[in-house]
């Protein structure tokens, strides 16, 4: 199980960090023994809405993982985020300022799942300015997606579910309809007309 870890994180921070094999090794020895690693299968529940220290940094080099909201005043399911394999899922308003979390995070495939605590997370970031840079970037990437999101939904339906299939080509074959909906903010029927229609 560790060696599975290490293998994967020593993977992601070449790719991700410019930092010496000996700063690599130093951040490993920290970073190793806070991972929790799980077998998840497809649409299992990673995690749900709570509070900030209950959180996770979420990450998986083998499945896909999506997050939601649940709107109460609707009584549906709306979709925020789609991380592919090997992207890192944290939620920056929780890990960084304590806000309670309000999404549920979902896994999209079966597979193997890293994650580590918020509280962890924030002592890795305060040892390691790397860590914290990493993270900033990290906020970056999910503030485009947000924004992306955003201007999707003010889009026409049918020119909504175009530009979603078309840009999330690998998602829209693993999720279901329903999933697929919750993104686009359609009800499954209203997406697999318009679906059909394209």
């Amino acid at each position: 199980m560790n060696d599975y870890k290490y293998r994967i994180i020593k993977q992601y921070l070449q790719k991700n960090f410019d930092i010496s094999p000996e700063r690599q090794n130093q951040l490993l020895e920290l970073v190793i023994p806070l991972c929790t690693e799980q077998k998840a299968i497809k649409y299992e529940q990673l995690e749900s809405p709570g509070p900030a220290e209950q959180g996770r940094v979420w990450f998986s080099a083998e499945a896909m993982i999506h997050s939601y909201y649940h709107n109460k005043k609707k009584g549906i399911n709306c979709g925020t985020q789609v991380w592919k394999r090997n992207e890192v899922i944290l939620f920056t308003s929780s890990l960084l300022s304590g806000e309670e979390r309000s999404n549920f995070v979902q896994m999209l495939e079966p597979g193997l799942v890293l994650s580590m605590s918020y509280p962890d997370a924030l002592t890795v970031r305060e040892a390691f300015p790397e860590v914290a840079a990493h993270i900033e970037q990290l906020i970056i990437q999910n503030d485009q997606a947000y924004q992306d999101r955003i201007r999707l939904l003010h889009e026409p339906s049918q020119e909504r579910v175009r530009k979603f299939e078309a840009e999330n080509r690998l998602f829209c074959t693993i999720a279901s309809t329903v999933t697929k909906a919750m993104h686009v903010g359609l009800s499954r029927q209203g997406y697999t007309r318009i679906k059909a229609n394209l």
